[in-house]
């Protein structure tokens, strides 16, 4: 039955058996559901990933789920319904429980492969090197003198969790201190707000813990961007006041005075390429963890 199950020509169905696999079912589309496909990396990404599969004879068909789990659920049981060739899975909260967790479930056993993108909830995953790139990203920004360094990461997905934890940890072994008044912890909600320009309590964090700081390492490009602008407004120059750090090498990384920490996006593309093919197709995949490197 696994061997059937693989080779397309059977389905599983939970709680009821197996069954003889409609052959309109045997696609080549790789579904992709991230959280907003048009967010900073999101393009690139899906442009890269779309051609590498091409190389493949397969196509690629992205889905936004806005970070609601409603959104997510219809997405989900259009997989069921359609049953693509393989199941790429970029979820936007890694770190609160999921009640969809049953439906990707369901997905699996019914012998579609699920991969997970920057996180390590699932079997089979490709992330990065949150917790090095965090470390090694804080190392870079203290070795250029600056000792009153800040943070501001995402508390409730696994990325900003790792680099957090690399940021701690770059602070003890270099006996820089660890002042917790300087780190702003966000959610995804308060991220899209203090995006948007929207955030009170963003506001409220540079004007009371950032003056006196000398740079801020911060979750991506996006809120680095709008950091820059809000330092700017407020007269503190970049980067000679307080260099800005950052993750993710995308389009907002382009604003001198940013220190950047990113994975190569083709080398991305193309290990999710080659894991959603070979799962596709019947063969193994393993996880992997692409580097980070650092970038001025």
């Amino acid at each position: 039955l696994d061997v059937l199950l693989q080779k397309g020509l059977i389905v599983k169905r939970r709680g009821a058996g197996s069954y003889i696999a409609d052959d309109s079912f045997n696609n080549r589309t790789v579904f992709f559901m991230t959280e907003d496909c048009d967010r900073y990396q999101s393009p690139a990404l899906i442009s890269g990933l779309k051609e590498q599969l091409l190389n493949s004879k397969y196509e690629l068909r992205s889905f936004s789920c806005g970070g609601s789990v409603s959104e997510e659920s219809k997405i989900l049981s259009r997989v069921i319904n359609e049953r693509p060739a393989a199941l790429i899975i970029e979820p936007a909260k890694d770190l609160v429980p999921d009640p969809n967790l049953r439906l990707i479930e369901e997905i699996e056993d019914t012998g579609i492969p699920v991969i997970y993108l920057n996180s390590s909830l699932g079997k089979i995953h490709v992330v990065s090197g949150n917790y090095e790139g965090g470390r090694d990203l804080t190392k870079h920004v203290l070795e250029t003198g600056r000792k009153k360094t800040a943070c501001i990461f995402r508390i409730d997905d696994s990325s900003g969790r790792d680099r957090y934890k690399g940021y701690i940890d770059a602070l003890l072994d270099a006996d820089a201190g660890y002042d917790e008044s300087r780190c702003f912890l966000m959610t995804y909600k308060e991220e899209k707000e203090i995006i948007s320009g929207d955030s009170k309590k963003f506001a409220s964090f540079i004007d009371n813990h950032l003056f006196g700081c000398d740079s801020v390492i911060c979750q991506n490009g996006m809120v680095a961007h709008q950091l820059i602008f809000l330092l700017r407004k407020r007269g503190v120059s970049v980067p000679e006041d307080i260099l800005v750090a950052c993750f993710d090498n995308d389009y907002y990384s382009g604003d001198s005075g940013i220190v950047y920490a990113g994975c190569d996006i083709d080398s991305y593309c193309k290990t999710l390429a080659r894991s959603s093919v070979a799962l596709a197709e019947g063969r193994s995949a393993t996880c992997v963890t692409v580097p980070m490197k650092i970038s001025e």
